[in-house]
């Protein structure tokens, strides 16, 4: 009996990873169908982490990005070691225009270093927790492009 269980365990893990790919994968394909639009831009393989603050428990994870930018929001599809896809962020600069988002959360701030931009947000499952998003080692002409689409829509701070 014992001798079933690891076996069936290590299926059910590579199971398990298998299905959240295809599932990621088209979810970030409908995404891409429904919200992309003409002027969106794409960045792909961005280092980043992802640090909430939740009272007492403090976590961390590092991450990689790829970003779709829209006029009104940006999405950020997070994969963990690279390869197994996290989760879908949809950032939203302001609640006067939600057209082409999805399960939008309002950016409320962002702050330019050297190579690095940190988004801040509020989740709605974390009252004034902030969960920051800090995407690292950007090139200047990533930086750039981020800079031009986040100037004025959102608050910036120092």
């Amino acid at each position: 009996m014992s001798d079933i269980i690891f076996p069936c365990f290590v299926a059910g893990l590579i199971l398990f990873f298998i299905i959240s790919n295809i599932y990621f994968f088209i979810e970030k394909r409908k995404i891409l169908a429904n919200c992309k639009l003409e002027n969106s831009i794409e960045l792909k393989n961005i280092s980043g982490t992802i640090f909430t603050d939740e009272g007492r428990n403090k976590r961390l994870e590092w991450c990689t990005f790829k970003l779709l930018i829209n006029e009104n929001s940006i999405f950020l599809f997070s994969a963990s070691f690279g390869f197994i896809p996290f989760k879908t962020t949809n950032l939203l600069f302001s609640n006067k225009n939600r057209k082409h988002t999805r399960k939008p959360t309002l950016l409320r701030e962002y702050k330019i270093e050297n190579n690095n931009i940190i988004l801040i947000y509020y989740p709605d499952y974390l009252i004034n927790r902030p969960k920051k998003i800090t995407l690292e080692k950007l090139n200047p002409e990533q930086l750039s492009i981020l800079e031009k689409s986040l100037e004025g829509k959102s608050r910036r701070f120092y």
